[in-house]
């Protein structure tokens, strides 16, 4: 590499499928991590996991996915209890500090009528498939949750 250019950052791609606060949690846990490491992130939320970037969420920390049992009901109460910072605000704070891009789902948001002004402004734009394969297409690491 010739001297005085800066190293190209690693790259993480996340494709989000989910809406629940047992998904979530890990997720913004997972993407907050890889940011303050210095990895560039692409996040693309698709179906449901477009769904939790909705304006409308109805709270900070959605329900925990069904079978769970007492067990899920415990991690909501304690959720609550602590007042543990939302996924989102994670998301936010990880903006702050690096290269976090989230993209909706355009497929999706035609399924479910959405409009970009429906969104979180966390979202910074609506692209298909096929530009988020592009844009993510040398990450180091990818996940799908």
């Amino acid at each position: 590499m010739p001297a005085g250019n800066p190293p190209i950052p690693a790259k993480m791609s996340v494709v989000l499928t989910e809406d629940r606060v047992d998904k979530l949690i890990p997720f913004s846990t997972l993407v907050s991590g890889a940011v303050a490491m210095g990895f560039e992130v692409h996040v693309f939320a698709s179906v449901w996991g477009l769904n939790a970037f909705r304006k409308t969420s109805p709270s900070p920390h959605p329900p925990v996915g069904p079978g769970h049992g007492e067990e899920g009901a415990r991690l909501e109460r304690t959720l609550a209890d602590r007042k543990v910072p939302s996924w989102k605000s994670m998301l936010s704070a990880a903006k702050g500090i690096g290269a976090l891009h989230v993209y909706a789902c355009s497929q999706s948001m035609e399924l479910f009528h959405l409009t970009p002004a429906d969104l979180d402004p966390i979202v910074d734009e609506v692209v298909g498939i096929a530009t988020f394969i592009d844009r993510a297409r040398h990450a180091e690491a990818s996940y799908f949750v």
